[in-house]
């Protein structure tokens, strides 16, 4: 496996066994300088394999639901799709997306993770946080895996997706089941209203997240894809973060 450090250099390990730590295998020119500004052994695990799974199988099958779901709203001449093979689609995508979305909360309860969860003291570094994305101060507050932005994105997200989950079931089964959901939202066209936004916020956070994770830390956009990031560099007194977020 392939890692980028702290200053781009290519970084090889290889896990003989399960117990043990990675070997690090580093090109020698480098191990000089390695070994001098304190950089080796801050390779650590972030992102469990349960949690990667999660991220890219509900991100793949929550994409396709928006996608479907427009083209269901407004299909598309050029693609000539079927009606019928592209609501297929939207509902097969939709009970897999809940299958991995019950599958993270299974996880969350079973390991006690609260990392995802808002609480109160990320409510108040919101300020310093807006601040910080608006160029208005140079680093962000100090927070654990994930700052308090990112947690009110994924707080809405856990909030909102069995909501809509439910208002679909009850749109799908109209006439049988759920009627009741129909008339107090106001009738079928209410409630097609609140998917279809509820969409809209969906795919602009999700491309939020996308910038955020490209343009920040991209050592932790490598951990959802090997689990592991190289980290605490910056407690090298050689290493200087670089702050693309100075104030103008």
């Amino acid at each position: 496996m392939v890692l980028v450090g702290c200053r781009g250099e290519i970084v090889k390990y290889n896990k003989k066994n399960q117990g043990s730590q990675p070997q690090l295998k580093i090109r020698k020119p480098v191990v000089k300088e390695l070994n001098k500004d304190q950089l080796i052994n801050h390779i650590e695990m972030r992102q469990p394999a349960s949690v990667r799974f999660f991220h890219w199988g509900f991100a793949f099958s929550l994409i396709a639901i928006i996608l479907t779901g427009l083209i269901l709203h407004q299909p598309l001449p050029f693609l000539a799709l079927p009606y019928s093979k592209v609501f297929v689609m939207h509902v097969g995508f939709g009970w897999l997306a809940s299958a991995f979305f019950i599958f993270r909360l299974v996880d969350m309860l079973m390991h006690k993770d609260k990392t995802l969860l808002l609480s109160w003291q990320d409510i108040k570094n919101l300020p310093k946080v807006f601040a910080y994305y608006f160029y208005l101060r140079s680093d962000l507050p100090p927070y654990g895996q994930y700052n308090s932005g990112q947690k009110v994105i994924f707080t809405s997200w856990f909030l909102l997706f069995p909501f809509l989950v439910f208002i679909s079931l009850a749109s799908y089964w109209a006439g049988e089941r759920l009627d009741w959901v129909i008339k107090l939202l106001g009738g079928i066209q209410v409630l097609r209203i609140i998917k279809y936004f509820g969409a809209i916020y969906f795919a602009s956070t999700i491309l939020l997240h996308i910038y955020l994770g490209l343009t920040e830390n991209l050592s932790k956009l490598q951990s959802m894809v090997t689990g592991y990031e190289q980290k605490n560099c910056e407690k090298s007194p050689a290493y200087q973060r670089p702050d693309y977020h100075t104030k103008r």
